[in-house]
Order: C-alpha cells, then sequence, then structure tokens
C-alpha cells in the first residue's frame, strides 16, 4: 500500500497541472523577491553591449544561482534557455515562460546531440542561449566542457552571472546548495569578464579556457556572499545519481 501511495505521489507530481502550478509559484517569487528587493546588478551593460556586438552570446550560470537570473535579464532580447526534459526541466520552462524566455529541451543524458545541433543554430542565429553548466545533476559549480565547445563553434562570447543576498537561505543539503533570496533585502549580482574561444584551440587551451572561467565565475559568487554575509559554499566533483524507475 505504501508503495503505490508513493508511486501515486510522484505520478501526481509529473502532470502538466503541478508543473504549471510549482512553475507559476517559482516565477511569483522571483518577481516579489526582485521587485522588493535592492540589488546592484555589475555586468549588466557589458552583456547588452557584448551581444549587440557579437549579434548573441552565451548566458552563464551556476544551478544553485539560477532562480533570480531570469527576472534581472527578462527585458533582454531573445533569450533561450537549454532545460532538462525531466520534471524540473519542465517546471523551469514553465517559469521561464512568464519572462518570455523559450526553451532548448536536451541534457547530457537525453536528446544531448538533438540540443546540441539547436543550440549551434541559434547562437549563429543571433539568438542568446543561457546554459546552466553544472546542471541538472553536478557536480556542482564546474563549468561543462559542452560550453567551451559552444563558444569555439560558433565564436560567440560566453559570460557569466552569479548573485547573492542578504539573509538568505541556503539549502545546504541539496546537491547545488541552492541560494533562496528573501524578499526586501539587499543583493548583488557579478558577471564575469567575456570569454571568446578561438576556433584553432587546442585541447590544452581549451581546458585552460574551462578552468580560468569557471575559476572566476566561482571566485565572483564567493566575493558576493562575503559581501551578503553568507558562508562560503565550495564546488563539488560529485554527481547525484540518477534513480531508475522500474515499471511492472
Amino acid at each position: 500500500m505504501r508503495k503505490k501511495i508513493k508511486h501515486l505521489l510522484k505520478w501526481f507530481g509529473r502532470t502538466r497541472l503541478v508543473t504549471f502550478l510549482i512553475g507559476s509559484l517559482a516565477y511569483l517569487y522571483s518577481w516579489f523577491v526582485g521587485k522588493t528587493g535592492r540589488f546592484a546588478i555589475f555586468g549588466q551593460q557589458e552583456f547588452e553591449q557584448l551581444i549587440a556586438q557579437n549579434n548573441g552570446g552565451i548566458f552563464v550560470a551556476w544551478h544553485g544561482r539560477a532562480l533570480m537570473l531570469p527576472f534581472f535579464w527578462r527585458n533582454t532580447r531573445l533569450m533561450k534557455a537549454l532545460v532538462s526534459p525531466h520534471n524540473d526541466g519542465r517546471i523551469i520552462a514553465q517559469m521561464l515562460k512568464y519572462y518570455h524566455i523559450l526553451s532548448i529541451d536536451g541534457s547530457s543524458d537525453r536528446h544531448a546531440t538533438a540540443a546540441a545541433l539547436d543550440i549551434i543554430k541559434e547562437l549563429n542565429d543571433g539568438t542568446v542561449v543561457s546554459l546552466i553548466s553544472d546542471g541538472p545533476r553536478g557536480p556542482r559549480m564546474r563549468l561543462n566542457k559542452s560550453v567551451i565547445y559552444f563558444a569555439q563553434k560558433t565564436g560567440k562570447p560566453i559570460m557569466g552571472f552569479t548573485y547573492s543576498s542578504r539573509h538568505a537561505t541556503v539549502l545546504a543539503k541539496a546537491w547545488d546548495a541552492m541560494l533562496l533570496p528573501k524578499p526586501f533585502q539587499q543583493g548583488i549580482v557579478y558577471g564575469t569578464k567575456p570569454l571568446y574561444v578561438p576556433a584553432d584551440a587546442s585541447d590544452e587551451q581549451l581546458e585552460q579556457l574551462r578552468r580560468q572561467f569557471e575559476d572566476e565565475l566561482n571566485e565572483l559568487t564567493h566575493k558576493a556572499d562575503r559581501q551578503c554575509g553568507l558562508p562560503l559554499i565550495l564546488p563539488e566533483d560529485t554527481v547525484r545519481q540518477k534513480k531508475y524507475h522500474h515499471r511492472h
């Protein structure tokens, strides 16, 4: 009986209604926090100029710092985000709709090839593509080399963003240590320097650029947290194990 109830709850959690409700609540929460908070944003103007000069670009963030970024970039030119086809991804896609950010379906374990081709096409067409580099299963705060690959293939610049907020809640037991800002608080948003990847870069150079960008985005995350009085959150090298459900 307990197993049946558990399966029923999991099924209910995957329904369109629940996806719609949770995604809508996430949007309302992020909008309310953004509207009532006072966030100093560094790098937004540079990013807008960058994508105008290069006709598109790559927007990168960590999974644990992704909640508020759609609010800050809600008025940006056409942006599309890579979203996992899993249930969590559908919830995120629903939230992004309210910010007029379209979704590209795909992840590292599902529709990866098709998603990569879509991303390259969108970048070449002048779209800003948003990538959560350490999602959907980690490792936390580690840059996936696919981000460097997309920049190399298209010539588009990469720019990363992170944020923090005073008196925020950190979900320490979650794999991504997600930060949940509270309304009516001061916060800060930082952007990295733009990174261009040469088309003829060697494998060693690509890895060096990957580490350089990862380190800079992490350093800015730590800087924002220190300024907001939050504890240091370190990167991890563990991947959240995927749970397989057997159908009978």
